[in-house]
């Protein structure tokens, strides 16, 4: 049985609850919690209800609350007593400080709370008293980007008010770029970052970041690690993703396309589509970020080979390609830039657009009636045309003066509850399995993008991606108009990748 709550989170609740707490609104909390021998100061009990989310137990999910966030930074622990009723459970071990996470305290219906741990639920907690060290740093500082920036600032916020420690989150538009800059005129980096996959090599270049192999990782996403490794060393941990989808306007196709859909039915529903006088399909098809997935669908064995670049002429990539111009030819696919290609959609001219998981929130915004699949089928090769996965997480700085706090930090972000609440309010698929599975009930995408997350491909973090990108972008709109054969374009691509390669 579960015991879910239905909706999105609502970040903005957050504060009001903690601040009555802080205010000493409300009863006192029906449990002590103790560290070193002294008492801790907890929200009341009304504030601590508000504060759960989704958690796994013995029961499947239910609301509750990890330990670790009502706890500071802690270097090491070394025991945890529980009393329950009039019973304790006693835990000793060397990684007790790591594992709090996955402790959690679960609010009975009774009013009283149970401590689950370990697989094992202890009813009726009277108290709980850790023994470890403290970590004595200073402040945090954290950079963000990306969608979501506000709502990250929320969550930052409510773990420095339930751990005591400080943070100072600082929203930069363009991470790498200013952290390198820091890093050449001799500045303080942060602590933590937030980067995308593609530009983790800029970062190790600049030996910038250290490695996290030291984290427990076991709930998080096998594809989010791999977008963030390089030389077998796990370097930032994945925080959420994003994921291409076909995105269709239920006016225009109101049917929706079946689980196991091909090519073949995306070319009859376009032709139904242009039947209506609209026009059928578009996406900016001068990006290699979208020809990838297609050439992969038709045969391209991965993104990278084992030289750390990108292949552009591969027989997968020229039937992809041979396939896109012969829509074009039909009419059935019009070239567009994405904003172009967002307005039209939005007004209703075009039936189907692809289009990252992103945009659903502002298309629900504007109160467009679409809907989504994931990508089709090629049928000569039975491949999906293979989304591409696009990773964000947090690393940690290699300078960071505050170590013990930053991957406490980490570690919390990485968790079920952070997760829960930011994918829930910005429509992001979390890197947290555990998350994502408690948000099966509440998101209405869920099928559509848990499909796309496992038929999709992670966009590799090594600089071969990025050559590869921007040199295919001029190569695209040769193709495209017209200025160059596909064969000859692909060729020259070849060319300057390999030339580019020779120079790293």
């Amino acid at each position: 049985m579960d015991r879910r709550t239905p909706g999105p989170f609502r970040f903005g609740a957050v504060f009001l609850v903690i601040a009555m707490a802080l205010a000493g609104i409300s009863s006192l909390s029906a449990f002590e919690l103790n560290l070193n021998g002294t008492s801790r100061s907890l929200p009341d009990e009304v504030t601590l209800r508000g504060l759960c989310y989704l958690v796994p137990t013995d029961l499947g999910y239910e609301q509750g609350l990890a330990l670790s966030e009502l706890l500071p930074p802690l270097i090491d622990a070394w025991k945890l007593e529980c009393l329950h009723g009039k019973t304790t459970r006693l835990w000793q071990d060397e990684t007790l400080a790591e594992r709090l996470k996955g402790f959690f305290l679960i609010p009975s219906e009774k009013g009283t709370w149970d401590f689950y741990a370990d697989g094992t639920r202890h009813k009726d907690l009277r108290s709980l008293s850790i023994h470890g060290d403290r970590a004595e740093e200073g402040e945090l500082e954290v950079w963000l980007s990306w969608e979501g920036v506000p709502e990250l600032k929320t969550e930052l916020e409510r773990w420095s008010m339930l751990s005591g420690a400080k943070i100072r989150a600082v929203d930069v538009p363009d991470t790498r770029a200013k952290y390198l800059t820091t890093l050449r005129g001799g500045g303080r980096p942060p602590d933590l970052v937030m980067i995308q996959s593609d530009n983790l090599a800029d970062f190790l270049s600049a030996q910038a970041l250290q490695p996290l192999d030291r984290i427990e990782t076991g709930e998080l996403s096998a594809k989010g690690k791999e977008a963030f490794r390089i030389d077998e060393r796990l370097w930032a941990l994945p925080f959420y993703f994003d994921s291409q989808l076909v995105f269709y306007n239920t006016r225009l196709v109101p049917e929706a396309p079946r689980d196991d859909w091909t090519l073949d039915d995306l070319e009859r529903i376009a032709d139904s589509v242009a039947a209506k006088g609209r026009t059928p399909l578009s996406w900016n098809l001068y990006s290699a970020y979208w020809l990838l997935s297609f050439a992969s669908g038709f045969g391209k064995a991965s993104i990278s080979d084992p030289d750390g670049g990108v292949r552009p002429d591969d027989p997968g990539t020229k039937r992809a390609l041979a396939w896109m111009l012969d829509m074009i030819k039909s009419g059935r696919i019009a070239a567009l830039e994405r904003d172009a290609m967002m307005a039209r959609f939005a007004s209703g001219e075009i039936g189907m657009i692809l289009s990252g998981s992103y945009s659903i929130p502002e298309f629900e915004r504007i109160g467009l009636p679409f809907a989504v699949a994931p990508y089709p089928r090629v049928v000569s090769t039975g491949r999906p045309v293979a989304p591409l996965l696009d990773f964000k997480g947090f690393a940690m700085s290699r300078s960071s003066r505050s170590p013990v706090s930053a991957q406490r930090l980490l570690e919390h972000l990485s968790g079920i509850g952070a997760q829960q609440r930011f994918a829930a309010a910005l429509s992001k698929i979390p890197a947290n399995e555990k998350a994502w599975e408690a948000a099966r009930g509440s998101n209405r995408y869920h099928r559509q993008l848990s499909r796309s997350a496992e038929i999709g491909l992670v966009i590799p973090p090594g600089p071969g991606y990025a050559t590869y990108k921007n040199i295919m972008w001029k190569m695209l709109r040769f193709i495209f108009s017209g200025v160059m054969e596909p064969d000859k374009a692909l060729a020259e691509a070849r060319r300057l990748i390999d030339a580019n390669l020779r120079m790293k």
